[in-house]
């Protein structure tokens, strides 16, 4: 049974004792020790010995103020001291976190440039250990920009390599989520079965909250929403007893949000997606700002709607978050079409469509195009639109005749043109061409309650 009323979502109450703390002034010392930190693809300590106590502890103090969500200025200054340590730049285990961490921040530049510096550090260019943390690395950030190909290409690579057990569970989630990001479901569901993750989770699994994020998002590209919402709030749930309450980490409430809103449950879409809006202002960085404000804005549909998603446009591009920028131009096009502004909406898809081509998404392209071909088709008269819409409901040939008092043949004259004029095939493919359309007051209704 899905724990889906708001009694039973996990509540950041720490970030609101975080929030106190750095009020009266935080410092490192004060914190939880470091092996209370979250930390994906955490290393046993044992192979950490050679490690000191001090350099080990501020960085998995920086950590935890990321995960928290707060002073984001202060983690990325720290973050970036670690960085310049040249004498700790040859420990991958020192690199995996201040990386990571870096991540977080929204600085996907920097992260760039210091995986560019790593790989031509000869300390990194001969050791395996150290190039599976910096394919692991590489492929985060192109996960981040929207590159699901680029991915899945260097997580399927380093997989068929060998990796370390405490990588192997995050790099196989980072591969169904990357083959979700390309439109590849038929691939994501293959590693999904392969590596057993289809059925219950084992609990004790290595970064089960990574797993539970790319399992849901790939049961949300499916249509399998109930599904996907209770692996978002199993995610929350674990993600808050780690003491994880910055989005940046996992979005796991927007994601939550767009699944509970297919589900109709709309309360529990905009609590979350308000949830994590506010979580993301905290936090301060474009991405997390950008993705909470198109949760928002869908699950409210309302006037605020379109400025919320021009908002997140404008902060999506900055953080290079090329895959969600996808899904929000498309949703501010519909949204503008609906609102019978066809140039501003016809824009907006026309870039949805420009940026899927550049990430390589070509099941988002096909949809993309389609509904643009579909906005170019000659507008249906009073008779064919009332037609379509009884069709579109599932009535036959024969009902619809009855209905509107025509002859049969009136009806199939009729259908013919419909079809002819939105460029579909046949009945399936009506309630698609219908909603794009926007034609009437009847799909307007309709359209309100989707996502």
């Amino acid at each position: 049974m899905l724990d889906h009323d708001l009694r039973n979502m996990p509540r950041p109450r720490h970030l609101a004792a975080a929030r106190a703390a750095t009020a009266t002034g935080t410092r490192a010392g004060v914190l939880r020790e470091g092996r209370d930190v979250y930390v994906p693809g955490r290393f046993d300590s044992v192979e950490n010995e050679h490690i000191s106590p001090p350099e080990r502890g501020l960085s998995l103090r920086t950590v935890e103020l990321a995960n928290l969500g707060i002073r984001r200025a202060l983690v990325h200054q720290q973050v970036e001291a670690a960085l310049a340590a040249e004498e700790d730049r040859g420990d991958p285990y020192g690199m995996w976190p201040a990386i990571m961490t870096l991540l977080y921040t929204g600085d996907i530049v920097t992260a760039h440039a210091e995986c560019r510096r790593l790989a031509d550090d000869a300390r990194w260019s001969g050791s395996p250990r150290h190039q599976e943390v910096l394919t692991l690395l590489r492929a985060r950030i192109s996960l981040l920009e929207g590159h699901g190909v680029e991915a899945s290409g260097l997580l399927t690579a380093q997989l068929t390599r060998g990796l370390s057990p405490h990588l192997g569970g995050l790099a196989v989630a980072w591969l169904i989520e990357a083959h979700v990001l390309s439109g590849e479901l038929g691939h994501a569901h293959q590693v999904l079965r392969a590596h057993g993750l289809a059925g219950p989770l084992d609990s004790s699994r290595p970064d089960l909250v990574h797993t539970l994020a790319a399992r849901g998002a790939l049961q949300q590209a499916a249509g399998q929403f109930q599904h996907s919402l209770k692996d978002f709030m199993a995610c929350g749930r674990l993600l808050a007893e780690h003491q994880v309450a910055n989005p940046a980490v996992i979005p796991w409430r927007s994601r939550a949000s767009s699944a509970a809103l297919a589900t109709q449950q709309g309360d529990l879409a905009l609590a979350l997606a308000e949830e994590e809006l506010a979580a993301a202002r905290t936090w301060g960085s474009p991405r997390c700002i950008g993705l909470a404000l198109h949760a928002v804005a869908v699950a409210r549909r309302d006037d605020t709607s379109v400025a919320l998603l021009e908002e997140a446009v404008v902060l999506l591009h900055l953080a290079y978050a090329w895959g969600e920028l996808i899904q929000v131009l498309d949703d501010l096009g519909t949204l503008q079409i609906d609102r019978e502004n066809q140039s501003a909406g016809r824009r907006h898809l026309e870039a949805a469509l420009m940026v899927a081509r550049e990430s390589g998404n070509r099941r988002r392209q096909r949809s993309l195009r389609s509904a643009l071909e579909r906005l170019d088709a000659p507008s249906l008269t009073s008779q064919e639109l009332h037609i379509g819409q009884l069709a579109s409901a599932g009535y036959s040939n024969r009902q619809i005749a009855e209905t509107l008092f025509l002859a049969i043949r009136t009806v199939e004259f009729h259908l013919s043109s419909v079809y002819r004029k939105l460029a579909i095939s046949g009945r399936s493919e009506l309630h698609s061409a219908l909603h794009t359309q926007r034609l009437s007051s009847f799909r307007a209704d309709h359209c309100s309650s989707a996502v």
